[in-house]
This record gives structure tokens, sequence and C-alpha cells, in this order.
């Protein structure tokens, strides 16, 4: 899920010249393996699997010979060394090939959680199963934005003629759905609620468990153009809440069910989906790994980079300290130390993910320059 226009930040630069990321607008400040908590062999190892998932996925437009991430090639023969370490050495190959940064020492981060629920669905539409899930539709395009702000940016839109026009919003879609207007072959699933439908839209993918018990992988396939609002700042706007979570979010929504289109429809976005060999694709299109794949805001920190996390976990106050790679974006991830830690698949990932609201810093592990 993305922003159609997204405001480039500029930020006063800190640390070393030439640092990786002056050119992406943010600040990095040179540190070191030995200032981070929790550095150990066992982060390295387990993190492995997860940046060598990514190695198959590295951006050669974004990995140019010039990049302050370093190049492709610099990457791939990395990517190449690291998979063939044995355990005791993976550590030290890091420490002796990568540098850490810590990124935009002045600004305050912030680190939600995001997981993978699973939802009772059907193929067919019946009783207890009526609310759609919907495909891309044939008539929704993407493009570069031209000029101006957010030149390069792709925005969607609906083609009339030589023009772009906006796609149709949240509140116009469900009023085709509710009126019938909506094509058979649009429809991918059909599951419970309209409540269930607005949470799987938010977290972007997930699971849809069908009659026969089997599961099927739902995905991002992409949106109608139209920027993100959260249901839980209007609800809070309007004096409905005083604490914002997931949990006092469902809470409200249960208590007023004749609510929920109208809250639903302060947001403008509309996901779509597609099926999927993978319970939680990435927007790398890498599967997510629990406690190692970081959302971020892929204008600061390219997809396929490691990271180092350091935070809290809401749920219980203990340090969360990790060794995590960049693979993955929502529409609410925006700026450079802001991150969405995937928690995992089902209730107890639920658990971890709803509450997750902490500060924390995050630093990014490049090659060193040679």
């Amino acid at each position: 899920m993305r922003k159609i226009i997204l405001i480039v930040m500029a930020l006063m630069v800190s640390g070393c010249t030439s640092q990786p990321g002056h050119s992406m607008g943010t600040s990095l400040q040179l540190t070191s393996f030995k200032a981070l908590t929790g550095w150990s062999n066992e982060q390295a190892n387990e993190t492995r699997p997860v940046l060598l998932n990514s190695c198959r996925k590295l951006n050669r437009r974004t990995l140019t010979d010039n990049s302050p991430w370093g190049s492709y090639k610099q990457w791939q023969q990395l990517c190449g060394e690291l998979s063939g370490l044995p355990e005791g050495k993976v550590k030290q190959f890091f420490e002796d090939n990568f540098q850490v940064y810590r990124v935009a020492v002045n600004q305050p981060g912030l680190f939600t959680g995001y997981y993978s629920p699973v939802y009772q669905g059907r193929l067919q539409k019946e009783p207890g199963f009526e609310t759609p899930l919907l495909k891309l539709p044939e008539d929704l395009v993407t493009v570069k934005h031209r000029g101006g702000q957010g030149k390069g940016e792709r925005i969607a839109g609906k083609k009339t003629g030589d023009s772009l026009k906006p796609y149709d919003t949240r509140a116009e879609i469900e009023e085709k759905i509710s009126t019938g207007r909506v094509k058979p072959e649009q429809i991918l699933v059909w599951i419970r609620s309209p409540s269930d439908k607005f949470f799987l839209q938010i977290q972007g993918s997930g699971n849809v468990q069908l009659k026969d018990g089997s599961l099927l992988h739902v995905a991002y396939a992409g949106n109608n153009g139209h920027g993100y609002v959260a249901i839980g700042r209007v609800l809070k706007e309007r004096g409905e809440l005083q604490e914002v979570s997931l949990a006092t979010i469902k809470e409200w929504l249960n208590a007023h069910p004749d609510k929920q289109r109208e809250l639903f429809n302060q947001n403008p976005r509309y996901i779509f989906f597609r099926a999927a060999k993978m319970g939680a694709v990435t927007a790398q299109g890498v599967p997510a790994t629990p406690h190692r794949t970081l959302a971020v805001d892929p204008k600061y920190i390219p997809y396929g980079i490691p990271v180092w996390l350091d935070t809290k976990l809401t749920a219980s106050g203990e340090p969360y300290r990790k060794m995590m790679v960049a693979q993955d974006t929502g529409s609410a991830i925006k700026g450079p130390v802001r991150g969405d830690i995937y928690m995992g698949v089902g209730p107890e990932a639920e658990q971890l993910a709803g509450p997750q609201q902490s500060p924390g810093k995050l630093y990014v592990i490049v090659p060193k320059r040679r």
C-alpha cells in the first residue's frame, strides 16, 4: 500500500561525509557493531537466510556502481560468500565486510507491528460469507508521475482518453458492490464481514481458510490510488476513543455495527488482492519472516538492506533488539526512522502486533566502501 505522492524530507546531514543515505534525503551517523546491544552469533545466523532471500530480488536500478548502499555487483559477491559460510563465521563476516550507520539520530523513531491474519472464507457466496475480496480491476492503470512534486513515483487512476482521472474511492467501490455492479470474475473470494476485509486490507496480505480446510493465500495486488487515512485517528479526533490500538478499534466496531461502513469510508484507499503461493508476501516479492522482516519507507531505505532495530515490545515492555532485513512497506510507514515489524501468523502474532507502538532507534548495515 503506497501513497500517491511522497513528500521529500530535506534533513541536515550529520556524521561522516559521503555517507549512504545522503542522496536519499536522510542523515546517517557512522557507528559500529560493538555499539549494538545484543549483537551476537545468533542474530547473524538467524538473519542470514532472510537476507539471502532478499539477495535474489535486489534492484539493479537502485544498487548502481555509485550507489551509497553498495553496488549490485558488490552485493552479488557478498551474497555468494555469505551463502557458503559455516555458522561460526557469519558474525565475523558481517563485521569484516559491512559497516553500521544510525539513521536520523535527531529524529524520534516509531515502530509498530503487523501480522498475517487467518480468516474464514468461501469461493462462492453463501449465507455468512457475503463480503468479497476484489481482484485488481482491468480499468485501473498505474503510470509514473512525469513532473513536479512526486516525479518518478507511480500513481494509479482510470484512463480516459489521454488523461488519467482519479479512480473510485472506497465509498464508491463499496456502493458498486452493494448494488451488484461488480462483475463475478472480479471477486477473488468471499469472507465473513466488512471488518474482516478492512483489517485484511490494512495488513496487505493474509490467509483465507476455505470450507475444506485448505488455505488460500491472498496478497496485495494494487490500490485505487487514494491516500490512506487511519480510522483509529478518526475515532480519536471524534472523541470516540482515548487510547488507539487494534483491540480498542475492534471493540468500538463490535459495539457500533451500524456505523462501521461510514467509518471505513473515511479511509478512501481501497486494496485489491491476488492469489499467492506464499502466505505473507512482502513488497520486495519475498516471503515475510517473523521477527526478521521489517517494513520501511523505501524512499529512505531500499529493500534488501539489513538493518538493526532497537526498540521495545509494547505488549510486554521487553527490549526488542534485532537484526532484520528491509523487505516490506505500508501506507502508514513514512519517514526514515519508521518501521513495521512482521510478527508472524495467527492470533499469537496478533497479540504482539496489535498494541505495538514504541519509539526506538534504527541502524542500516551496508557494505564497506572499497
